[in-house]
């Protein structure tokens, strides 16, 4: 795992930097002190578990990905006792995916790595497999822009979740390099700069054409930190929603 050098006071300046929130703004939303969020963000201050849910909830991080901020940013987050967690996915975490019917693969977030796709995830999005930069494939694959009926608001979504999650819980070089290597599409800056609306921040369904009838379906979004036996990625599927 890489090395992290950022703390959790420099990735709440960073989050409140991108939705545009002055210090301020963002003690009168988190209802804490001013140079309590100043003291945060410098380090200055040993930050409760209630002051960070206060910052947290303002700055609307979603709440799936808050103990994977904590831990990253916080070496003693997690006891010794746990043991060693692979960094790859064992037969038994392939056999897990693979067991599912509907689309799913591991993710590394917030940099979008692929890790492992089920057999269901590369049909519906061809070209994703192992290796795969969900990011790169979104921006760079053009059959992502034919199976994804909405992809501009799939794509700014993305964006908008790499680069406010990424300072302090990806390598600065990893994160250069994706950027570097989405660039190359007309679009990515244009995305990179823009701002999303809160609302559009936590959508729960996505479009997708179906790979065996061509239609459009709605699908439910759903991603999962595993919890027993842990692992550093998450699990993202695709669930049709209720009828269908």
């Amino acid at each position: 795992m890489i090395e992290q050098c950022y703390t959790i006071g420099e990735y709440v300046r960073e989050r409140r930097h991108s939705v545009g929130m002055s210090c301020a703004e963002l003690a009168a939303r988190a209802r804490i002190p001013r140079v309590v969020v100043e003291e945060v963000e410098s380090g200055a201050r040993e930050h409760s578990s209630d002051t960070m849910t206060q910052l947290f909830d303002a700055l609307q991080v979603p709440v799936w990905f808050r103990g994977h901020i904590t831990s990253l940013t916080r070496p003693d987050f997690l006891p010794a006792g746990l043991g060693t967690v692979p960094a790859c996915p064992t037969r038994d975490d392939l056999a897990d995916l693979h067991s599912l019917t509907h689309p799913a693969c591991f993710q590394v977030l917030p940099t979008f790595d692929i890790i492992a796709a089920n057999s269901a995830y590369q049909r519906w999005f061809p070209g994703v497999e192992a290796g795969t930069n969900l990011l790169e494939w979104m921006f760079l694959n053009p059959v992502a822009k034919t199976v994804l009926p909405e992809w501009f608001s799939e794509a700014r979504l993305l964006v908008n979740a790499f680069r406010v999650m990424s300072p302090g819980l990806a390598d600065d070089k990893r994160i250069a390099e994706i950027a570097d290597t989405c660039s190359r599409a007309p679009e990515w800056e244009q995305m990179w700069a823009a701002a999303l609306r809160p609302e559009d921040l936590h959508r729960d369904r996505v479009l997708v054409r179906d790979p065996v009838n061509r239609r459009e379906r709605g699908m439910i979004v759903r991603i999962y930190a595993p919890e027993f036996p842990l692992r550093p990625w998450m699990l993202y599927r695709l669930i049709p929603g209720a009828g269908r």
